[in-house]
């Protein structure tokens, strides 16, 4: 990721506020592994910024490494609006951020992200990460069914997150007027949905094998949509699976004859 990459996102956030008249943009943090440095970063700015962990009243709240922070930054505010530009600019390659616009009030906000933490798959539960930028828009377009995309699109004006190779992208939202809060309670997934989200995690750490590349992000599409193709083939093993999607990454960047 380079400073292009960062003013370019910037300059998109910052006017993609301005035209729908929003002055604060929203971020959730996942702190795994940042948890002192963020808590302590967040509390320093002044005027003090918003912010909540989502996990309140959850058995893993009192686990600051798990838990994620949603925070407001008004951006009118130049030290608040100063802090967002650092945290992005020296700490986006370890602590991805997945940012959104919304008119809804800041704990209507927490509140409904609080209860989009939950999943269910049969008779098992657990947290859903869903705040996982390097996921997120396989969520939206590979698992999540239309009913449950609205939870994440309806308090969105957009979307917004920095992709693999640092390339900001725009996702818009319903931006739904609050009228009443509902809770969403567990997000129930069937046998498909688990099985494309395992998919795209497993995509993700395969990555992690192949040497650096300026084309991660690409690189990940092919890996995910080979795993795809590996469940629909029936591939249950994790070597076959393996051998399977790096054999088709291998056959998408060979050079043309």
């Amino acid at each position: 990721m380079t400073a292009t990459h960062i003013d370019t996102w910037f300059k998109l956030l910052e006017d993609s506020c301005a035209d729908a008249t929003i002055t604060s943009i929203d971020l959730i943090i996942d702190q795994a592994r940042n948890a002192d440095f963020l808590m302590r970063s967040v509390a320093s700015v002044e005027p003090p910024l918003l912010w909540h962990p989502l996990f309140s009243g959850l058995a893993e709240e009192g686990d600051e490494d798990l838990v994620p922070l949603l925070v407001r930054v008004d951006l009118a505010r130049p030290l608040q609006r100063f802090w967002l530009i650092n945290l992005i600019e020296y700490y986006q390659a370890d602590l991805p951020l997945l940012l959104l616009a919304s008119r809804w009030p800041f704990q209507a906000l927490v509140e409904h992200f609080a209860g989009c933490v939950h999943m269910r798959h049969g008779k098992s539960s657990g947290l859903f990460r869903f705040y996982d930028s390097r996921l997120f828009p396989q969520l939206l377009s590979h698992v999540l069914n239309p009913e449950q995309q609205q939870l994440w699109l309806r308090p969105a004006v957009f979307w917004s997150w920095l992709d693999r190779d640092g390339v900001p992208h725009y996702l818009p939202g319903s931006g739904a007027a609050l009228e009443h809060l509902e809770g969403c309670g567990p997000i129930a997934f069937n046998d498909r949905q688990m099985d494309v989200l395992s998919c795209a995690a497993e995509a993700a750490l395969l990555l992690n094998t192949l040497p650096r590349a300026p084309n991660a992000e690409q690189r990940f599409q092919n890996c995910f949509a080979a795993l795809l193709e590996a469940s629909q083939a029936g591939l249950l093993a994790d070597s076959e699976r393996e051998a399977f999607a790096l054999d088709q990454q291998h056959g998408q960047e060979k050079p043309d004859a």
